[in-house]
């Protein structure tokens, strides 16, 4: 029923997951988050290091979870960005954040040797719809067009971000190949699975529903937008009726504890 399955996650616990192949066909780990601030918080203007656990996310961890799991494809993606509003999207200068995000990421995925995709997933931007369009359009371009990666994925969500992920996906659309919408951001409680659904429904108006994912976070603090029972049962209803080719979800607390301090 279920083809594709995304896992946010800042460490290992993708080797703890039993995938069966009876209800995917693809299981995807996205590492969060590779990020262009400091230690200090200070922003890097699209330099970007690991923020995940160096010592747990290896090519060698992935590649048992791959070796564990033969019949379902594995892929990896590095997602960009963060929750909440800590470390917002903030170019200094586009063209330089262009070329730094491009250097800076090709050197990290080329470093794992495992990573297939980059992931776009930013609670919060400080800029303009028009930058981050700009920059992180021509960033997914060069990844692409490079060779660096082979698929690209967006999240986007309600609140704030209404103007700036349809405007993103529209000037790129043939470099996107996945759209991970994020539910567990919506500026209205989800209180009833059909709401759910009709959002998503609303949602296809923008980005195509072959591409679209239905995303969740497991964290208690985002139930009170969308609890588990009602997503759960939303989206069992858009995969039997073959609606999303996947759903994501959260499992970390990223607001009550971070990940270790990485340096490159």
């Amino acid at each position: 029923m279920m083809s594709i399955f995304r896992q946010y996650t800042l460490d290992d616990s993708f080797s703890q997951v039993l995938v069966s192949p009876k209800f995917l066909k693809e299981y995807q780990i996205a590492l969060t988050f590779a990020s262009d601030y400091d230690d200090d918080g200070v922003p890097t203007n699209g330099v970007f290091r690991p923020t995940w656990d160096l010592t747990k996310v290896t090519p060698e961890s992935i590649t048992r979870f791959k070796d564990k799991n033969p019949d379902v494809d594995i892929k990896v993606f590095i997602s960009i960005g963060n929750r909440g509003t800590q470390h917002p999207f903030k170019p200094l200068n586009n063209q330089t954040w262009i070329q730094n995000a491009t250097m800076s990421l090709t050197s990290l995925i080329n470093n794992l040797h495992v990573v297939h995709g980059i992931d776009v997933l930013y609670d919060h931007i400080d800029a303009s719809p028009a930058d981050f369009t700009e920059c992180v359009g021509q960033l997914i371009r060069n990844l692409k067009e490079n060779g660096v990666v082979s698929q690209a994925s967006i999240s986007p969500s309600s609140y704030p971000n209404q103007e700036y992920y349809p405007l993103l996906y529209s000037s790129v659309p043939f470099f996107v190949d996945w759209v991970d919408y994020q539910f567990q951001s919506e500026d209205q409680p989800v209180l009833e699975p059909t709401t759910l659904v009709k959002r998503y429904n609303e949602l296809t108006k923008v980005y195509p529903k072959t591409k679209l994912f239905a995303g969740y976070s497991a964290e208690n603090e985002d139930w009170a937008t969308v609890s588990p029972f009602v997503f759960f049962l939303g989206a069992m209803d858009l995969l039997k009726k073959r609606s999303a080719p996947g759903v994501s979800i959260h499992y970390h607390n990223y607001y009550a504890s971070e990940a270790p301090n990485n340096k490159d």
